[in-house]
């Protein structure tokens, strides 16, 4: 997920690439596809993962898992958009910029948000409050224990304290070097665990499947380095096998025989961000006049609606477990056409609000959101 420092470091590219005649919302629109495919996600896999008997539902589940795999691609078109924006030469970063700045502001996003979802987890399963529950609370946020979707902001913080490292090292290399690492980072991380997976293998991963992630980061600065010449053609593209794909993908989910759990850093889902991310970033190459004008809607509508994205991205399963675990109310209850769009509404809308009402805090604005 990306955060509202990202956001300034966008606000700046595009200011200059306005002074160039154009600025790259594409990046913005990215951002809230991105979002909204992530709670799509977990408002289906929130149920995947819960107490239902699915007896009778089996192609209801079926179709949950075609929705989870359609989504994949949202944490690694984060990845590329935070690669984009932090390893871009033009952007220097500093040891003490990324400790001080961009890591302390997803310290205090775990410190707000990951200590009191953790607590309620505890006393979730507790029923009561006793005080051995606070220092389990402390224990489980620091060692990444706290809700499931947290696990990214642990990621995005790794990667931000080596970001300075990182570009120093990509300053050195040569171009082969880095399409080498990117091949090593894919075919270890990405190749061999599907094919793993897929063949019920004993062990074959030359590379532990966490590197696929630095590809996503990486990648991003492939398109932040990439000469900018418009290529209509490539976004459409792109962009169809993109759909093609996501069509495919969930297609396949009713086969008999396919049991396979797709996964961040599988093929189907790393080709899929990369054919959204090129697309998006292709088609940005032209009619970028418009775009800077205002003009265009799907552009304004991304570049007001993004800075809210972290947030809801931390917020939205606020709804979802509100509902799902304390209510005992989920999409089981209601059609699947109905359950479906009633949920991610109730977790996108309900934790955009709230974010909106958050950064109305000025030191909450400022340093989290």
């Amino acid at each position: 997920m990306t955060t509202a420092k990202e956001e300034q470091i966008a606000a700046g590219k595009q200011a200059d690439a306005g002074k160039q005649g154009g600025r790259e919302a594409c990046l913005d629109v990215l951002r809230v596809l991105a979002t909204a495919a992530v709670v799509l996600m977990h408002a289906v896999s929130g149920v995947l993962g819960g107490e239902y008997d699915f007896t009778g539902y089996e192609r209801r589940v079926k179709a949950f898992r075609a929705l989870v795999d359609a989504t994949a691609w949202s944490v690694p078109v984060f990845l590329m958009i935070s690669g984009y924006l932090f390893l871009d030469p033009a952007k220097k970063i500093t040891w003490k910029d990324a400790l001080f700045k961009y890591c302390r502001r997803i310290l205090l996003a775990l410190i707000l948000f990951g200590i009191p979802f953790t607590f309620l987890e505890i006393y979730k399963y507790v029923g009561h409050f006793e005080w051995w529950m606070v220092r389990h609370t402390l224990v489980y946020t620091a060692t990444g224990r706290s809700w499931s979707h947290m696990w990214y902001l642990y990621l995005i913080f790794i990667l931000y304290a080596l970001t300075p490292g990182i570009k120093w090292l990509l300053s050195k290399a040569k171009a082969w070097m880095i399409w080498g690492v990117l091949f090593l980072l894919a075919f270890g991380g990405s190749v061999l665990p599907f094919a793993e997976a897929l063949a019920g293998a004993a062990k074959i991963i030359a590379i532990p499947v966490q590197g696929v992630y630095v590809f996503y980061y990486l990648l991003g600065y492939v398109y932040a380095v990439r000469k900018k010449e418009r290529r209509p053609w490539e976004g459409g593209i792109c962009l169809g096998a993109f759909f093609l794909l996501l069509v495919l993908q969930m297609g396949s989910r009713f086969l008999e025989g396919y049991d396979l759990d797709m996964a961040y850093a599988y093929p189907p889902t790393l080709l899929s961000a990369v054919l959204l991310f090129d697309g998006a970033w292709a088609l940005s190459r032209r009619g970028t006049s418009r775009i800077s004008q205002g003009t265009f809607r799907l552009g304004q509508f991304a570049m007001a609606f993004s800075p809210l994205c972290f947030g809801i991205y931390l917020m939205h399963p606020v709804f979802l477990n509100l509902f799902y675990k304390f209510l005992k109310i989920s999409i089981m209850n209601f059609r699947f056409y109905v359950g479906v769009p009633l949920f991610f509404c109730i977790a996108f809308f309900g934790a955009a609000a709230a974010t909106w009402i958050a950064r109305l805090i000025p030191p909450i604005r400022k340093y989290v959101l």
